[in-house]
């Protein structure tokens, strides 16, 4: 549900003259949903919608009037919790028109800069067109490559290994 809304608004940005000033303001903004207790300011219905534009406008030195009106609706229609939402929806798109695919890279440990541009220079070879990687770090025992847009999904669990290893070893004895 929330993907659906954040693509609506999304698409209207993105069809703005000013869509780079509100892509950034809103980057801006999504950074802030990193921290609990801001998220739990802004998805309040306790507090009020004015001190809560009030506090969202004291993150920016200066801001169009448009942009102004953009969080005036979000607040009033209680889609704020929608920034970081719409922000990934714009990166998205934005990509789209470059032919330029995102990618996540799942891994227990940080993967150094190199690592990455090779396994985006080998991805990106192999499908033709430019791929762009980011690490997220999770518990799993491998690694697992996720090109959403292209449909592709590639993992490799030492578990796996283990049994495929020791189901050939068993095979030939």
């Amino acid at each position: 549900m929330m993907n659906m809304v954040a693509k609506k608004y999304a698409k209207a940005i993105a069809l703005r003259a000013d869509a780079g000033e509100f892509y950034e303001n809103l980057r801006i903004l999504a950074s802030a949903f990193a921290l609990a207790k801001f998220r739990i300011l802004a998805e309040s219905a306790g507090i009020k919608k004015e001190k809560k534009l009030e506090l969202i406008q004291s993150f920016f030195e200066k801001f169009s009037p448009n942009f102004n009106n953009f969080l005036k609706i979000l607040i009033e229609n209680s889609r704020l919790s929608c920034v970081p939402h719409i922000v990934k929806e714009l990166e998205r798109q934005n990509a789209f028109k470059e032919n330029i695919f995102l990618g996540v890279v799942y891994t227990s440990e940080k993967l150094d800069e190199q690592s990455l541009k090779e396994l985006e220079n080998k991805l990106s070879a192999k499908f033709n067109v430019k791929i762009k990687l980011s690490v997220q770090i999770t518990q799993i025992d491998g690694i697992k490559i996720a090109l959403e847009e292209l449909g592709y999904e590639l993992s490799f669990s030492m578990k796996t290994l283990q049994n495929k290893l020791s189901e050939f070893i068993l095979k030939t004895i």
